[in-house]
């Protein structure tokens, strides 16, 4: 908890008090690999944490081929790089609007979440200014994250890609499949294999 406490106080400081008001809120769940947290056709209620495992979101095309768009795990070391990873576990967009999701939400590995309804997140916003601050910051983030990883993949090459993704979540092929890392980078499988056999042999 002590991660997730950090991750929360990077946008607003908490206080012992602030934090167990919180937490009161919240609900700790369990899922096992291959489970899903959102469908794609789901409207989301509630708003989840990670604290352990790893989540991805991806979006399912008519053809049967799936995009992924970002995983989802909670390590100090990469916190800061928005691109790569995210902790809050939602269709922020869908949350927001109550509509059905865009996105679907896959666990990778077992996984833990802290959980909070909607109404309990407007509750808490209503009880003081601090949380307010707190719901635009994680806004503002989101829109930084998205920003960061359209540009990426728009302007960097491939390998460019795969050395950023590897560079900040360097354990990702022991804890997510190839065809999952491929289709995140914006590649085929192959492509995937041919650059790290390329990196390897240098």
């Amino acid at each position: 908890m002590q991660t997730l406490k950090g991750y929360i106080n990077s946008f607003i400081p908490l206080n012992d008090k602030d934090w167990m008001e919180m937490m009161e809120l919240f609900k700790p769940y369990s899922y096992k690999k291959g489970e899903f947290i959102y469908g794609a056709s789901d409207i989301p209620a509630e708003i989840n944490f990670i604290v352990k495992g790893v989540i991805r979101s991806f979006k399912m095309e008519e053809d049967g081929k799936d995009f992924t768009w970002a995983f989802y795990y909670l390590n100090d070391e990469v916190m800061e790089h928005r691109m790569i990873s995210d902790v809050c576990v939602v269709d922020y967009a869908s949350f927001l609007r109550n509509q059905s999701a865009e996105l679907a939400f896959e666990v990778m590995e077992d996984c833990t979440l802290m959980t909070i309804t909607k109404a309990d997140l407007f509750k808490l916003y209503e009880s003081d200014d601090k949380w307010q601050m707190f719901a635009r910051k994680v806004a503002e983030d989101a829109y930084c994250a998205t920003r960061d990883r359209t540009l990426t993949l728009l302007t960097k090459s491939a390998k460019e890609r795969l050395e950023i993704l590897e560079g900040y979540f360097p354990d990702i092929f022991k804890r997510v499949s190839q065809q999952h890392i491929a289709s995140y980078l914006g590649i085929t499988r192959q492509s995937l294999n041919r650059l790290r056999r390329d990196t390897e042999s240098k």
